[in-house]
């Protein structure tokens, strides 16, 4: 008798270990902030400013009168303060359970897109056009 409640209890210390080990990662993986948002887009006034961003410039192109003309390619910001909240209520309420569904699930949602705009820059490379491709 003593010997099934011994293991009964071993069984559910291993089983708790493990759900609070995974815990959080669907979480994590939900809240991380990546890409780049349309309103620090709109923030920037030099050539460098862009490019910090980690824009991937696609085709540079100098015109004879020093204007610069590039096209780049950015990542969609992604995240969802919203979404990490729900997977956080979910893990506390199953005990840490919801790992096992919000984990693959959160690495199978893909929200990654590119988006690209054309700029073009006066010869002190301050933006003077943007256009959306």
């Amino acid at each position: 008798m003593f010997r099934t409640i011994f293991g009964l209890l071993k069984f559910s210390a291993i089983a708790i270990a493990v759900a609070y080990t995974l815990s959080s990662c669907s979480v994590m993986m939900a809240a991380r902030k990546e890409g780049t948002s349309i309103t620090e887009l709109q923030k920037c006034r030099t050539r460098g400013q862009i490019l910090a961003l980690g824009a991937v410039v696609v085709s540079s192109e100098r015109l004879p009168s020093g204007e610069i003309v590039e096209v780049y390619q950015f990542q969609k910001e992604r995240g969802s303060a919203a979404r990490a909240l729900m997977h956080g209520l979910l893990d506390v309420s199953t005990f840490g359970l919801w790992e096992v569904v919000g984990t693959p699930i959160e690495a199978c949602t893909d929200e990654s897109g590119c988006f690209s705009l054309r700029i073009y820059y006066d010869c002190c490379e301050q933006i003077q056009r943007v256009e959306w491709m």
